[in-house]
């Protein structure tokens, strides 16, 4: 699995790539071509996202980064509890959004 199936748009892209040659070719010698080279272009990515060099600690910030948001989270909450601000919904809208966010950017089930 590449991580171009992680991104849920790229990956959706494909694999519907894939279904709508499945439909459309009728030739099955071509119609594995297509897929074929599909899968190729995928393990080409793939292959240099393997070799790509990282940055340690960038790497281990974005694989803690929903732990980090709700440490912060927490800390906010508590912050306004002991200053006596109400949280309404406005507020809660703004200690939840980055929550949401990172969801919808990882998503769905991850």
């Amino acid at each position: 699995m590449s991580w171009i199936s992680a991104i849920p748009v790229v990956g959706d892209l494909i694999k519907g790539a894939s279904d709508i040659i499945k439909e459309v070719v009728v030739d099955k010698d071509k119609q594995n071509e297509i897929i074929g080279n599909l899968k190729k272009i995928e393990q080409t990515v793939y292959m240099s996202e393997l070799q790509t060099k990282t940055i340690p600690w960038v790497d281990a910030l974005h694989k803690m980064g929903r732990q980090i948001l709700n440490f912060l989270n927490i800390i906010a909450v508590v912050t306004l509890i002991a200053l006596d601000v109400t949280i309404d919904q406005n507020i809660a809208l703004l200690l939840g959004g980055p929550n949401i966010a990172y969801q919808l950017i990882k998503g769905k089930n991850k």
